[in-house]
């Protein structure tokens, strides 16, 4: 027996996304209206709102604990806000704050949005008695109706879950999708299992040119980085975070805050030794890192991987601290690492290509699938944050997260066809939507956007400053820089 559901707002995916959109949406005074009516449903997969999978990656994020924290405060006023107060106590915050403008570990990062959105639901739960969030249920197929309504077939992931309760259908006017990006073999080597498995292999050989080939590459060298603290966690947990509904402190009514187990620190791992040139990065074209303004006459950056604003690589340059892995292989202060544009002379590799955006099946009122347009293996977005299809932007579907790709990020970017992007959304520009309650009738539109779907796409955003300038790279970077250029003058006299 199939239950139906209603909401004015479907989120499908409850990841870092789902988080940031919805503390956008508090931080600039526009949460009420949003669960006005119908209001918003979130359905996630896993049991943890937040997070996605960020916890269990063993290396380290593309921005700055910084940048993170700033969700916490106003747009405008820059005051902190309220519900996130207590968290200030929490040792992941303090952690936090003690990286500053350094890149901090994913685990760190994503347990703290999942602190993040487990606050956020609480709120919500006690301003309007609504629990938004429905774990483990997973979106399988998505219909446009002619009534102007979007029908979305659920199923539950649950051991717990009747069979008659298996399958759901939920009725929505609007969704947003923030279902992130397939698992790669790279992400899986980057998580415990997948590098306990790797290292029996004594890894010599990655496949890849953009951030997740030298990600691994950089785990090789330096090792897994994790942040687990079971003792504060759980003192925390049972100080604030008994859950209201079930009194329980290992439900997932807002989000699970149970930690994950680790068996690997920082301290813990038998690394490769590798002598010169022995980890070998196998490429079809250079890597690239990204410069939010760069210019000299040691790098040379074709003008066609220039934006308007003066940015290189601006969709698929290096960043963090893959840009100053790769910094340092042309400085020659990293020698264990050698690029090659061969193919691998083993079959034992690790494939660290990019990744595409994971995709749910969407009919149309006939029945046929609707065809989506991608750009780097991202949804394209139109200027009003739509999903762009072959028939014209899909009305009141949209999209947000790594996921997708807006029309002003194509814009500042440069597109040669160079492989898959790889940015996150935490890099990227804010946008929301502002929802009414108008139904349209007509799903495709090619011309003008339609008053029910529009949406504000920032300029600046709230993690609009270069995620790759913080001390520590700048530092990195600037040593690495001086010693090109002392080459390339060495070079010159020679000459």
């Amino acid at each position: 027996m199939e239950i139906e559901e209603k909401y004015n707002l479907l989120i499908i995916g409850g990841g870092p996304a789902s988080v940031k959109f919805l503390y956008n949406l508090f931080r600039t005074s526009r949460l009420p209206e949003y669960l006005n009516g119908l209001g918003i449903g979130i359905v996630e997969k896993g049991k943890c709102f937040g997070s996605g999978n960020l916890e269990s990656k063993m290396n380290y994020t593309t921005y700055s604990a910084t940048e993170l924290l700033k969700l916490m405060y106003f747009h405008k006023t820059n005051q902190m806000i309220s519900i996130c107060k207590d968290l200030t106590d929490t040792q992941a915050y303090k952690t936090l704050v003690q990286y500053g403008e350094k890149c901090p570990p994913k685990s760190l990062a994503g347990y703290f949005l999942r602190l993040l959105g487990s606050v956020l639901l609480k709120h919500i739960y006690t301003l309007k008695k609504m629990q938004i969030f429905h774990p483990q249920r997973e979106a399988i197929a998505i219909r446009l109706l002619a009534d102007g309504w979007f029908q979305i077939r659920t199923q539950s992931l649950s051991a717990d879950t009747q069979i008659k309760d298996k399958y759901r259908t939920i009725k929505a006017r609007h969704v947003l999708l923030c279902t992130g990006r397939e698992q790669t073999p790279a992400d899986i080597f980057c998580q415990e299992q997948g590098l306990i498995e790797t290292l029996k292999q004594n890894p010599r050989h990655i496949v890849g040119s953009g951030q997740k080939a030298f990600e691994c590459a950089e785990l090789l060298l330096s090792g897994p980085v994790m942040y687990i603290n079971n003792e504060q966690i759980n003192a925390y947990t049972q100080k604030i975070y008994t859950c209201p509904l079930c009194k329980s402190m290992k439900c997932s009514c807002f989000g699970s805050l149970v930690p994950q187990k680790y068996i690997w620190h920082y301290t813990d791992v038998a690394l490769p030794e590798y002598k010169k040139g022995e980890l070998k990065i196998y490429f079809a074209k250079p890597p690239r890192p990204y410069f939010s303004n760069h210019q000299n006459d040691y790098i040379t950056i074709p003008e066609q991987q220039i934006n308007k604003n003066g940015e290189a690589n601006y969709l698929t340059g290096l960043r963090g601290k893959s840009k100053i892995l790769f910094l340092k292989m042309l400085a020659t202060q990293e020698v264990r690492v050698s690029l090659s544009q061969d193919d691998p002379i083993s079959n034992q590799f690790i494939d660290g290509k990019e990744c595409k955006c994971n995709q749910i099946e969407i009919k149309d009122t006939d029945g046929n699938l609707v065809q989506f347009q991608y750009s780097f293996g991202l949804y394209q977005l139109d200027d009003k944050g739509r999903l762009k299809t072959q028939k014209g932007s899909l009305r009141n579907l949209f999209c947000y997260g790594s996921n997708c790709i807006t029309q002003e990020q194509l814009e500042r970017g440069c597109q040669d066809e160079y492989g898959d992007c790889s940015i996150g959304f935490d890099e990227y520009d804010l946008f929301f939507i502002n929802i009414k309650n108008e139904i349209n009738n007509q799903w495709f539109d090619n011309n003008e956007f339609p008053l029910t779907a529009q949406s504000h796409v920032s300029k600046g955003g709230d993690f609009d400053s270069d995620p790759s300038v913080h001390s520590e790279v700048v530092e990195t970077e600037t040593f690495a820089l001086n010693q090109l250029q002392e080459q390339f003058k060495q070079k010159k006299k020679k000459k």
